[in-house]
């Protein structure tokens, strides 16, 4: 799998770039601010409050659609299915502020992309599934640290005139790779209180979030949280986790500045 992965992301991005360089649609620009919480890492002691500034940009043509959740009917699609392109990364986290792991390399910024088959269950109910390589980047170097697979039901309605509700279910399951990364304790850095621990690949845990949308002109309103439940994940034994139920929120709002043709 791990050979394999990268090979299968390597063809989906280049599928992606042809049918990004063949279509021609709308785009729309803006710039908005982040007012978050959320644990350091999945099952960390510690959370972090942050105000950020965050771009945003979406693209709607015939054939692709690009937006917060990734990019849509971007390599092939039927009735009620579609191959896509799925997104997801984690913050980094200064080891120094992480009473867990003072003392460790620091968790830098990481990147999942991979393809996503989605299955159009009901006019509001998709199953979504995905699989994802993970790469870990401080901005000056980066490396691969495995992959991901992480199987969701998402639900959506319009509420109102421009309201948009969403809930996604989701499990996910690691490669050791992915779990010794956030989990695992090397010797040189083992103590009375944080032993020695080699994570293995497997279940992940549960995720339930939920979050609702309001566009109103050239502003974008969101709402969000997540519920996520490690009891059962294959490293709920790692020094490193330690909270098995966590929630996460925030809010975001967005000024589009520009609208045009591309």
């Amino acid at each position: 799998m791990q050979q394999l992965l990268p090979r299968i992301l390597c063809s989906t991005l280049l599928l992606a770039t042809g049918v990004v360089l063949a279509a021609q649609g709308e785009y729309q620009l803006g710039v908005g601010t982040l007012v978050a919480t959320q644990p350091h890492y999945p099952g960390s002691a510690q959370s972090a409050n942050f105000v950020w500034p965050v771009p945003y940009f979406t693209y709607r043509s015939a054939q692709l659609q690009i937006d917060r959740q990734g990019a849509t009917g971007l390599l092939a699609q039927g009735e009620h299915w579609a191959l896509n392109l799925s997104l997801a990364g984690a913050l980094a986290v200064d080891s120094d502020k992480n009473q867990l792991r003072q003392g460790m390399p620091a968790l830098d910024w990481i990147a999942e992309i991979g393809p996503a088959l989605d299955i159009q269950l009901t006019p509001k109910l998709q199953l979504r599934l995905p699989v994802r390589a993970a790469f870990a980047t401080d901005f000056k170097q980066g490396s691969a640290i495995g992959w991901r697979f992480e199987p969701q039901l998402r639900y959506q309605q319009e509420v109102a005139t421009g309201l948009q509700w969403e809930s996604v279910l989701s499990l996910a399951a690691s490669s050791k790779a992915f779990h010794q990364y956030f989990y695992g304790v090397a010797p040189e850095y083992s103590l009375a209180t944080r032993p020695e621990y080699s994570a293995s690949g497997g279940f992940s845990g549960w995720r339930f979030a939920n979050g609702l949308s309001l566009r109103q002109g050239d502003w974008w309103f969101a709402v969000y949280s997540r519920y996520d439940y490690l009891a059962d994940a294959t490293v709920a034994d790692s020094p490193l986790l330690v909270k098995e139920h966590q929630l996460s929120a925030g809010f975001v709002v967005v000024k589009i500045l520009k609208t045009g043709l591309w």
